[in-house]
């Protein structure tokens, strides 16, 4: 029966297949060596222990990393061995390096070291929860996927609206469908904010142009709760001009775009600590900005 054991950590691991392949290994090869040359009880049972030191090693180096060190290159295999999915992605890319160092010609290692150093460039970023999206409209999948996953119960979202354009193409429309089955059926409750430019909510005008009051009044339809500030009115605090969202307490996703209202780029970042700040952004947002509702009562309007 498998038992639990201290680790090098004060934390407890249980004993697993190479921990008795070791110790198992060891023995036999006791067992065989006093046979044949007969060596004192003391040897055999030093053997014994020392079968048994090599297995907790083992055990210990294949599941923690050191705090406060990278690993070395022997290590590193060993650490990431437990993780079968990431493992394969390491086997894979070890083996593209090793190929990449058995091709000689002076001018393909020049241009492959320039690729691999932005290659490595980029798993930096990942590995510190970056992603990014550059000119592609894919990152609406992952958008999808974090708005579904389970434990998501607040969305909070601040459109930076630049023309009418803004997310009314076949993607925008389709993550528009996403927003309001999710948040009509329950499991999310969707915030959002839109920064209006000046030509699409003119100083002298209540309400925005029609095509994206049409679009956030459909919003407000479903129940999502809307506010609206003029561009212009954040002249004070340009820093808060920016299209965020905002995945419960898990992700931030910064959508840059251009002109058009055409993504240029998508960064997402799963980092607890640039969600604490996007959301120190939406309150001093929200300072600024006036509910949709409230203008409709304010001038008296109908939707």
């Amino acid at each position: 029966m498998a038992k639990d054991v201290p680790n090098c950590g004060n934390r407890r691991i249980r004993l697993s297949y190479r921990f008795a392949v070791a110790v198992g290994g060891g023995v036999l090869l006791t067992a065989i060596v006093c046979a044949s040359s007969g060596p004192s009880v003391q040897s055999a049972l030093l053997g014994i222990l020392l079968s048994i030191s090599i297995g907790l090693a083992w055990e210990c180096l294949s599941r923690q990393r050191p705090m406060g060190r990278d690993l070395g290159l022997l290590e590193t295999p060993f650490f990431l061995s437990h993780d079968t999915q990431v493992f394969d992605r390491y086997r894979q890319i070890s083996q593209s390096l090793l190929t990449v160092s058995q091709k000689p010609d002076p001018i393909y290692r020049e241009v492959a070291l320039e690729e691999l150093t932005r290659l490595a460039a980029e798993c930096a970023e990942v590995a510190a929860g970056k992603i990014v999206y550059e000119g592609t409209e894919t990152w609406r999948i992952i958008y999808d996927k974090l708005l579904r996953s389970p434990g998501l119960h607040l969305y909070r979202s601040v459109a930076w609206v630049k023309n009418a354009n803004y997310w009314q193409d076949e993607p925008g429309r389709q993550s528009m469908k996403v927003n309001f089955e999710l948040h009509d059926n329950g499991p999310l409750n969707i915030e959002r904010i839109v920064i209006l430019a000046n030509e699409v909510w003119p100083a002298k005008e209540p309400l925005p142009v029609e095509r994206i009051h049409r679009w956030i009044r459909e919003q407000n339809d479903h129940g999502i709760w809307v506010k609206m500030v003029r561009e212009s009115e954040l002249a004070q605090e340009p820093e808060l001009i920016a299209d965020i969202g905002i995945y419960g307490s898990r992700a931030v996703g910064v959508q840059e775009l251009d002109e058009q209202c055409r993504t240029v780029r998508f960064t997402l970042t799963f980092d607890f600590n640039e969600v604490t700040k996007a959301e120190e952004r939406w309150n001093r947002l929200s300072v600024y900005s006036t509910s949709y509702q409230e203008l409709l009562d304010r001038f008296d309007l109908d939707e």
